[in-house]
């Protein structure tokens, strides 16, 4: 159930980011700097639990796209830092939209009263995979 959710996710968000040429793929990033720029790409493997890979290439689509900019850290300089571009910054409020609206459809069918225990449960459950997760790559 859970997969089909998230399929359906990701098609919807595909239709509704064509026009600005980002990708369901690349979403996840875009808003994460929405809320916080100044990040490096490792942290951002590391908040979504995927490969390193996975987020250059995301990231590498989004700065080709004129959305986001790499700025080298002055401490490290192997390290690169995520910032939004000018560009970037003008549809963040759409692309914001964007993730409300999909919350709200999403959320629509449960009531109101249910929905704090639904979010608790599913924080329950995720929490649970991470930890068989850490558990798994630890052996």
């Amino acid at each position: 159930m859970i997969s089909i959710i998230d399929r359906t996710h990701f098609i919807i968000l595909n239709e509704l980011l064509r026009p600005f040429g980002i990708s369901a793929g690349q979403f996840p990033f875009f808003i994460s700097l929405i809320k916080k720029q100044n990040v490096m790409q490792e942290t951002l493997a590391r908040h979504f639990h995927i490969d390193k890979g996975a987020v250059a290439r995301a990231v590498n689509k989004l700065v080709d796209a004129g959305y986001v900019q790499r700025i080298p850290d002055p401490n490290n300089r192997r390290a690169v830092r995520l910032f939004l571009t000018e560009k970037g910054i003008e549809i963040s409020p759409k692309i914001e939209k964007i993730e409300q609206e999909w919350e709200e459809k999403m959320y629509s069918c449960i009531p109101q009263k249910d929905r704090l225990q639904f979010y608790s449960l599913m924080q329950t459950m995720t929490y649970s995979c991470l930890q068989t997760l850490e558990k798994t790559e630890g052996t």
